[in-house]
């Protein structure tokens, strides 16, 4: 269970001391830290992707429904929604040739080739259905996959250009979500937060919503306000990235009576038990709650013997107390043959 900081200076301590490393440690640490990376990011490292929430939309659903017309049972779109997009594409090149009034044959084309990463072929079919259509849903919807595509290519700038078109025709929570991540991408958390605002005020904001919006209210100093958005958060959704990611970001923070509430809250949702008790363990550690810390440890470690992140921590922590614990903690590592190159090293640190 690391910090930000123990992760970068476990990083270091490997690249300063990759030459004593066997290929077997080195494999094992490489898998360990883009492990630890994947975790804390798994739910937010893609926020343009928005394709799913937009194939969604283009079923038809309200309140986003297009007015019927003409195209609407031709076969490529059928292939479009069976996500069948490479045949999708094939039957709208063919409507194409036959049909007087394609826009909204472009706007399927155009989402068809995005989910195949063509974006160039992408933009084209998008930039043709906003030259060609008067429905102001078609329109809308043309200029967020051109967001979509100039996020796709970072073009930041141009994508925030796209978006807010497509927000001055119809309100849409994903366009107004990706205007908040195009400027936060862009390190502009004071620009980002009222499109956060507006997506949660709305209603429809998700668990990575309320996730930004505290996190925009932390960046440009307000606390007090990032606190409540992500402790509400907390409360109202059950999603276990969410709550992870929580629990870390207020331990950073060290506000470790929130980072507990996120475990206990997990506990209380029945998620698998080792992610929480040792998160448990090592929170009360942090609060310097001493006893219940170095019971969960206990409990835990007798049943997950051979959890060396956990026996780190422990370790870590006995030794920041000065316990007397930590000779039998080390003495139960070497009678289990658990070998580490962190954990040997704080073990070896320890007797100094």
């Amino acid at each position: 269970m690391y910090s930000e900081k123990k992760w970068e200076e476990l990083c270091q301590w490997l690249l300063q001391n990759q030459h004593q490393l066997s290929e077997n440690e080195k494999e094992y640490w490489i898998k360990h830290l883009s492990h630890a990376h994947d975790k804390m990011l798994e739910v937010w490292s893609e926020q343009l992707e928005l394709l799913d929430e937009v194939k969604e939309k283009l079923l038809h659903k309200a309140p986003l429904s297009f007015s019927k017309n003409a195209v609407d049972d031709v076969q490529g779109i059928s292939y479009f929604h069976l996500g069948v997009y490479e045949k999708a594409i094939e039957e709208l090149n063919h409507e194409l040739m036959i049909h007087p009034h394609p826009a909204r044959i472009y706007l399927y084309k155009g989402f068809s080739h995005l989910y195949m990463n063509e974006d160039s072929k992408a933009k084209e079919c998008f930039l043709t259905t906003v030259q060609q259509t008067t429905d102001a849903l078609e329109k809308h919807f043309a200029f967020l996959g051109l967001g979509i595509e100039s996020g796709r290519t970072e073009d930041m700038e141009q994508a925030i250009t796209y978006f807010e078109k497509a927000e001055a025709l119809q309100f849409n929570p994903d366009v107004v979500y990706n205007l908040g991540i195009c400027y936060l991408l862009l390190d502009m958390p004071k620009q980002a937060l009222p499109y956060f605002k507006k997506v949660v005020d709305s209603g429809e904001g998700d668990a990575e919503g309320y996730y930004w919006l505290g996190k925009c209210y932390f960046e440009i100093g307000d606390r007090t306000n990032g606190m409540e958005t992500w402790y509400n958060a907390v409360q109202e959704f059950d999603s276990k990235d969410l709550l992870l990611t929580l629990a870390v970001e207020f331990e950073e923070k060290e506000l470790f009576s929130c980072s507990l509430y996120c475990y206990e809250r997990m506990n209380e949702l029945g998620y698998e038990k080792p992610a929480i008790e040792h998160g448990l363990a090592w929170i009360y550690g942090l609060m310097d709650e001493r006893g219940k810390s170095k019971e969960t440890f206990t409990k835990f470690l007798t049943e997950n013997p051979y959890e060396i992140n956990a026996w780190i921590s422990f370790i870590w922590l006995l030794i920041k107390w000065d316990d007397d614990m930590l000779v039998s903690v080390k003495d139960k590592v070497q009678s289990l043959g658990l070998s580490h190159p962190l954990l040997d090293k704080i073990c070896s640190e320890s007797t100094l």
